[in-house]
Parts: C-alpha cells; structure tokens; sequence
C-alpha cells in the first residue's frame, strides 16, 4: 500500500530498500540464533555495553562473554568501514543531542531491561509479555516524539560534514585498539576454562550482528528518523528490519530451546522474569524519548564508532554509559547490581 501512488523509478528504490532491511533484519536473526543455541543467552546490545562498562569500572563480577562481544562489535564496525562504507551515516549530528539522547537511552534500557535487540529481536521470538510490552511503548514513544519534533528539530536532524581525516582515522584507530583489547582479555579469561568455543562464538555473532546492522542501514540515524517521522516522506523500509529478525528467531528459537542445553555450556542463561512491572514501561518509554532524539539504540551506536563520522557516535555512547551510571545508581536498581555480582560468580562457576 505504501507503494501506491509512487513513479516506478522511485517505487523500484524503495523495495530495494526494504530488501536490504530484510536481508539485514535476517543477519541479525541468524546471529542471535546461532548465540542462542551455543553460548545459550539471548543478545541483548544495552546489556552487553552496560555489563562491560560495570566490570571495567569495577562494580560487577567479570563476564568475559560480554566483553568479547563487545570488542567484536567495535571490530566489526571498524572493519565495515572500509568493506562497506556506504553503510554509515554520512555525517554525524551535534554534540548536544547526541550526547543527550545516548543518556536517555542508557538510562531507559537499564530501567527497561532491554532495548531493541534484547525485547524485539529476541524477546518477542519468545513471546515474551514483557518484551511485547516494552516494544510496543519505545515504537510507539518514538513515533510520536519524532513526529512532533520534526518541525522544530529539522535543522539538528540534518547531519553536517565536519569531520576531518585525521580525527575519524584516530577514532578508527583508538576503536580498533579498544575492540581489540577486549577480545583479547576476555578470550585469556575464557580460556582460562577452557572453552574457546565460547569466544569463538562470541566473537563470531558479534562480528555478524555488525554486518546485519549496516546492510539494514540501522547505523543511520537519518534514515531511522526517515521511519519514525509519519510524513509524506514516511520510510517504511526499517519496519522490515524487526520483521526479518523475528521470522528467523520463531523459526529457530523453539527447535534451539528443546535440547537439552546449549552447545557450548552446561545450562541456558534466559531471563526468568515474566510479571509485568512499571519499570517495563517507563524505561521503555524513556528508552523511546531518546531513540527519537538521536535516531540510535546501543548497538548502531557501538558498531557506528568504526565509521567516518565515529565521534558523533562516540559522544553518544558516552552519553549512555552517563545514563547506564545514574539508573544503576536509582535504589532499586542497586540491588539488581547486587544480584549481578552474585549471578557473575555463578556465570563463572557453571563455566568452569
């Protein structure tokens, strides 16, 4: 229906992109699949940054799983780069809102518990109410603030061209050292019990979400505004993303979580909660304000550090590292860190 109306030249464009958000969408679902079945953890992007920067700042035991993944995103986004460099935005938006949407992303995905990899991609693959209920208030929240912000934020949603080489190859190059540091220690950990298949793993679907994210162009916050904006411009390709994602996960999650256990370890580590908690919707929501602001959610944020314009991307993470800190600093969630430092030991322990 989106079609109708549409010269054919410009009809014939956009079902390309909507290919190319499928064929993404499925990446990132054969990804997720794959580090189901043999690390047996869904792939949560908010949680593997914020886990990452909780044991690098020393207040939660160390997963090295979460530490390899993260250095293989970063990787795969420096790598993509120069193999396709088409995939990231070409230029990047004011500090100021960067910054401030990453620090309400952060902090809505820690009080959310998820974001749109962990709730969408794998979440609603188990039909999961919680998931469901986070989904539809962050799509919805984003649809509505970008909508009625387009017409006073036009001008910050236009990215500028300021970025020099110099800076972007340091940032490339300072990427590169950091996902390389992190792969690195947190593979010496893991092989420390011997089990390389993890970091292989890890490792290995970290490298393939980044892949995914850029050929579904969601490292693009102008074309993730495109979708949220409900204009006569309206992009609807993005929508395509999620639906690719989901059809391979429900496909393959039920056959994956009938065996016994993953390949790769003893026992499944899934999400047990399944109350429905105002937590869910008002991280959601804040989760929501923030992607609408920016136009990123943690992972296009990490991956997106590797590409021409990665200091935009930069402020924006440090930005929701800000937000991870101050939620995990709210009362209630300094028990759940509590809990995480015990969950590490058993982590640690059902791995050795």
């Amino acid at each position: 229906f989106f079609l109708a109306g549409l010269r054919p030249a410009t009809a014939m464009a956009l079902l390309e992109e909507i290919w190319m958000a499928t064929l993404g969408g499925m990446v990132l679902g054969v990804s997720t699949s794959i580090y189901l079945a043999v690390v047996g953890r869904i792939t949560g992007m908010s949680g593997t940054l914020r886990s990452s920067y909780a044991q690098i700042t020393l207040q939660k035991k160390a997963d090295p799983l979460h530490l390899v993944y993260l250095g293989g995103l970063v990787l795969g986004g420096v790598g993509l780069r120069y193999v396709y460099p088409s995939g990231f935005e070409d230029g990047g938006y004011g500090s100021w809102l960067m910054f401030s949407s990453g620090c309400l992303v952060g902090l809505g995905t820690t009080i959310g518990h998820g974001c749109t990899s962990g709730h969408g991609l794998c979440g609603l693959a188990r039909w999961s109410k919680r998931s469901f209920a986070a989904v539809v208030t962050f799509f919805a929240t984003a649809l509505v603030v970008a909508t009625s912000l387009s017409g006073i934020m036009g001008k910050e949603w236009v990215p500028t061209h300021t970025s020099d080489s110099s800076t972007s190859g340091g940032v490339a190059l300072g990427a590169l050292c950091v996902g390389a540091s992190l792969v690195v220690y947190g593979g010496i950990q893991l092989r420390q019990h011997d089990e390389p298949i993890l970091v292989v793993s890890a490792l290995g679907c970290a490298l393939l979400f980044s892949l995914g994210l850029c050929i579904s162009g969601m490292l693009k916050p102008t074309k993730i505004h495109a979708f949220l904006i409900l204009d006569e411009n309206w992009d609807p390709s993005l929508a395509f993303v999620m639906g690719g994602g989901v059809f391979i996960n429900i496909i393959a999650w039920p056959l994956i979580l009938a065996w016994a256990s993953p390949l790769g370890c003893d026992q499944w580590d899934l999400p047990e909660k399944t109350e429905l908690e105002n937590d869910i919707f008002i991280g959601a929501f804040i989760f929501g304000v923030g992607w609408a602001l920016g136009g990123l959610c943690p992972g296009p944020g990490i991956v997106g550090i590797g590409g021409r314009y990665g200091t935009s991307m930069l402020i924006w993470i440090l930005g929701c590292l800000t937000g991870d800190q101050i939620a995990m600093l709210l009362p209630f969630k300094k028990s759940t860190l509590k809990n995480d430092i015990e969950d590490g030991k058993k982590e640690s322990s059902a791995l050795m």
